[in-house]
């Protein structure tokens, strides 16, 4: 994280930041994807975002360098989430996406730090994500984190891809 970088709640506001910021973050998919697999396109992400960014069960939080979004990662109850499990203690972590410039920097455990604290002072015990198996770089930020394997891989027809389910406990 540069000295220049803040972290600030997301608001609705951010939405078509973060959507665009969410479709470069998928820019290495094609090497592991299907051969026909597509990133889902900005415009649905920004309505998605729209409607999540100002339900108060959302948690979302940003960072900024110099005024331009540069990372993000929302929160949503698991009962609410893509795959729901109707379990009050468990939060689905989503869209943790740092710009390529800030890799290597701190900032995405910054925020993947700010998130598991936010899940655990909102009640929850445990977090869990979905992750690309051929998604090496993430896979491997999880496993330092305290992130493991919830599960076999599995095809998600929705994102057209091998996934895992991982989990870590909150607040830690």
């Amino acid at each position: 994280m540069t000295p220049e970088s803040t972290l600030r709640r997301a608001t609705s506001a951010d939405a078509p930041a973060m959507a665009r910021q969410m479709v470069a973050g998928l820019a290495d998919y094609p090497s592991f994807a299907p051969a026909r697999w597509r990133p889902p396109a900005a415009a649905e992400e920004e309505a998605h975002l729209l409607a999540l960014l100002p339900d108060p069960a959302i948690w979302a939080l940003v960072a900024e360098d110099g005024g331009r979004l540069v990372g993000q990662v929302t929160l949503v109850p698991a009962a609410r989430a893509a795959r729901p499990v109707d379990d009050p203690r468990l939060v689905h972590l989503r869209n943790l996406f740092v710009d390529r410039a800030h890799w290597g920097g701190g900032l995405a455990t910054a925020l993947h730090g700010a998130a598991v604290a936010a899940a655990g002072e909102r009640g929850f015990t445990t977090l869990r994500l979905f992750v690309a198996t051929g998604q090496d770089r993430a896979r491997r930020f999880y496993a330092r984190e305290g992130w493991a394997m919830a599960g076999a891989p599995f095809f998600d027809p929705v994102p057209g891809l091998e996934l895992v389910e991982l989990r870590r406990p909150a607040g830690s």
